[in-house]
């Protein structure tokens, strides 16, 4: 027996998404400002070593900044539509609130990292003339991390 994710839209949920929205938008500003001050050609891919090993006009920068905006909005709004991005294995079965309210916390935390890795992925391409993947590697593993301690504290929800 499946059973819907009991999600209202409180108060608390709508400034969270207008926040969210206005942030995204303010990211985009700086990305827009960003491409106008950049050169002609900029990197658009770094190695392992975290030099540039391929270059092209800045507005190459825009497919990956808006496939993540993209999976920015998808996780925003994935708490109201739970059959189709949630997963879990206790959902078969009944659940509680718990396990719904940390269900939506966990979609709202990544949001917030997506915000944060859109942001990373225009400045190291447009800004930087070297690049670390220590700050990117940083908000995933802070993703994977995120899931896991989530996954686990649903499950114990039960």
């Amino acid at each position: 027996m499946n059973r819907k994710l009991n999600v209202q839209r409180t108060k608390g949920a709508i400034v969270f998404e207008i926040v969210i929205v206005v942030l995204l938008l303010a990211v985009w500003g700086i990305i827009a400002w960003l491409i106008s001050r950049a050169p002609d050609i900029v990197p658009t891919h770094f190695g392992p070593s975290g030099q540039p090993d391929a270059y092209g006009p800045p507005t190459r920068i825009l497919m990956p900044c808006v496939v993540i905006t993209l999976v920015t909005l998808a996780l925003l709004f994935s708490p109201y539509f739970p059959k189709a991005t949630l997963n879990m294995p206790f959902y078969q079965k009944e659940g509680n609130p718990r396990q719904d309210r940390l269900a939506v916390l966990l979609t709202r935390v990544l949001t917030v990292f997506m915000l944060v890795l859109l942001l990373l992925v225009a400045v190291s391409s447009l800004v930087l003339t070297s690049h670390s993947i220590v700050p990117v590697a940083a908000v995933m593993g802070a993703m994977v991390l995120t899931c896991i301690v989530f996954s686990v504290l649903m499950y114990k929800a039960k």
